[in-house]
């Protein structure tokens, strides 16, 4: 699986600051085709039209949930669960009852608690008396200050068993029973237990998503990571737009590609887990024409696009500055308003070798 990110199309495609192919010393060639000839061979003539943006790279992908915004409700007390609340799916607000765990971690925390409020109680009266007589010169002053800093070792230790009891904002409903509930409020994502499965102390119990925001992530191949960069935009076949947020610095031992993150709006359509194929857009070059992708030809190892003219096509060398399924962006020296043959090309280059 992890080979196919490499094995997917992804383009590669020339710096922004690259010279225009129309330099290249390989000369426009025409070719005689009657009308006729066009008519039998279904040759499909479009417009090269002037664009503004290209498809520098085009990847497989995958739904993710934008992880910034998934938090874990844990339980902080190992226990047994016995009644869960919510199901995957579901919307839940901050606050909400979540699931409930019987717990002897509980009992045990609360008795703690307990004896060091008693043992607390006793520290101070010793600590108070001793003081006094500190005061009346009949005991040593560092008596007394011996016996404060007892006080205060126990009010630490009181004040971390509270802050044990509150944990993650459980409510006690009952001896030795606890609620987990929900840190914040969103969409419940998975209930890891169920009633009757032991719980370890700080394991997760359900997972929440705060927001319905999407991600994609897709491995970049390492020619590509130095050319895409935060912010450039992003188009799903058949789906929405979106931004890139994050390009990895580091490639995979194993793939060679860097991993790519960009963002889709919520209400886009597209679900967790599902495959999708990504277009990396960004600003053509001044000059660029947009043209089917089927219009590019390559022969001897040119690029070209067969332009049509009064008697035929002119074959125009091209560099393809961006490509999709369906489009191609090329930079060349194509006249105002060329239309070009996006299908017949193979019976175009035979007719041009011909000649």
């Amino acid at each position: 699986m992890r080979k196919a990110w490499i094995l997917a199309a992804a383009v590669s495609l020339p710096s922004a600051g690259a010279a225009v192919s129309a330099a290249s010393p390989a000369p426009a060639r025409d070719l005689a085709v009657s009308p006729t000839q066009i008519e039998h061979m279904a040759i499909d003539i479009k417009p090269a039209t002037p664009t503004t943006e290209q498809v520098v790279a085009l990847l497989p992908g995958v739904v993710v949930p934008a992880l910034n915004a998934r938090i874990v409700a844990a339980a902080p007390f190992g226990g047994t669960v016995t009644q869960v609340q919510v199901l995957p799916g579901q919307r839940v607000s901050k606050g909400q009852d979540l699931a409930v765990v019987s717990s002897r971690e509980l009992l045990e925390a609360a008795s703690s608690l307990a004896q060091a409020e008693a043992e607390l109680q006793a520290a101070e009266a010793v600590a108070r008396r001793r003081r006094d007589l500190a005061e009346k010169n009949i005991q040593s002053p560092t008596m007394a200050e011996e016996a404060e800093a007892q006080v205060a070792k126990i009010a630490a230790v009181i004040e971390q068993h509270r802050r044990t009891m509150v944990l993650g904002g459980i409510s006690s409903t009952s001896a030795g029973h606890y609620t987990i509930k929900a840190p914040e409020a969103g969409r419940v994502v998975e209930a890891s237990v169920m009633p009757g499965d032991k719980i370890e102390t700080m394991a997760p119990a359900v997972t929440i998503d705060t927001s319905d925001e999407l991600w994609i992530e897709a491995q970049l191949p390492a020619h590509l990571v130095s050319r895409i960069t935060p912010g450039d935009r992003i188009k799903v076949m058949d789906g929405p737009e979106g931004i890139v947020v994050s390009v990895g610095g580091s490639l995979d031992k194993l793939t060679r590609s860097a991993k790519l993150i960009a963002s889709v709006p919520s209400e886009s359509g597209l679900l967790p887990g599902q495959m999708v194929t990504l277009n990396i857009i960004q600003e053509a070059l001044t000059g660029a024409r947009s043209v089917p992708a089927s219009a590019v030809a390559r022969i001897n190892g040119i690029e070209g696009v067969f332009v049509r003219n009064e008697t035929g096509f002119t074959l125009v060398p091209v560099e393809v500055a961006g490509r999709s399924p369906s489009a191609a962006t090329v930079l060349g020296n194509l006249p105002e308003g060329a239309a070009v043959a996006a299908s017949g090309l193979p019976q175009l280059e035979q007719m041009l070798g011909a000649e």
